[in-house]
């Protein structure tokens, strides 16, 4: 049984949330930082300098705290999202051929053929007439093989196909796309670009993308 999209998606919200939440603990670790310089430098024994250097210590503890939760996230969303697509079936039962009827001889019923009837054999040309000319055979085009991708790019393209279609550019937020994939910050542009050389994804104007096919 796979994850739900559904599923995926509110663990994807989640972390989005925390991602926020995350940002703005750092941002008030700054503002403390700021703010007890600032008391330090004016007044070095000022009395409530302790309970703002207290403060500060709290809120640094909170936004590392928040850090290894959206750490944590990032993990069980990769995991999820190994899960999360159709399931089929182990093995579809594939429906037998029946063998190929030989012609019927007057008075007989038809019969099918077995191996041996399909078997190669020499052909012997007959004096006077002309031999049989051999068949040429003809060659196949060769298959096309589709890119094979794998690691930061795979997961991108599993997280895209969720998100775009092949008709319209849809605005992709790549910040969110990491964050949603586990791929670190520095690996997704190069992910990114590697699904556009590949001719899997297209780009558009103002950073939106659409699927290839």
């Amino acid at each position: 049984m796979s994850l739900s999209k559904t599923t995926l998606s509110a663990i994807q919200q989640a972390g989005a949330a925390v991602f926020a939440a995350d940002t703005e603990l750092k941002n008030s670790v700054k503002d403390y930082a700021e703010r007890v310089n600032a008391a330090m430098a004016s007044n070095p024994f000022g009395l409530g300098n302790d309970a703002l250097f207290e403060n500060w210590k709290l809120v640094a503890r909170l936004s590392q705290a928040m850090t290894g939760i959206e750490q944590e996230l990032k993990k069980v969303h990769g995991l999820a999202s190994e899960l999360t697509g159709d399931d089929g079936p182990a093995g579809h039962a594939l429906p037998a051929l029946s063998a190929p009827l030989a012609a019927p001889v007057f008075g007989t019923e038809p019969r099918a053929v077995v191996q041996a009837d399909t078997a190669p054999t020499d052909v012997v040309a007959k004096a006077g007439k002309k031999k049989a000319a051999a068949r040429t055979p003809v060659k196949k085009p060769a298959a096309v093989s589709a890119p094979v991708l794998g690691g930061n790019p795979s997961k991108m393209l599993r997280h895209l196909q969720r998100l775009l279609n092949t008709r319209d550019f849809v605005a992709v937020n790549l910040s969110a796309a990491g964050l949603a994939t586990g791929i670190p910050a520095g690996s997704v542009n190069a992910a990114v670009k590697k699904l556009l050389e590949t001719g899997l994804l297209l780009a558009g104007p103002g950073g939106r993308f659409k699927l290839a096919k």
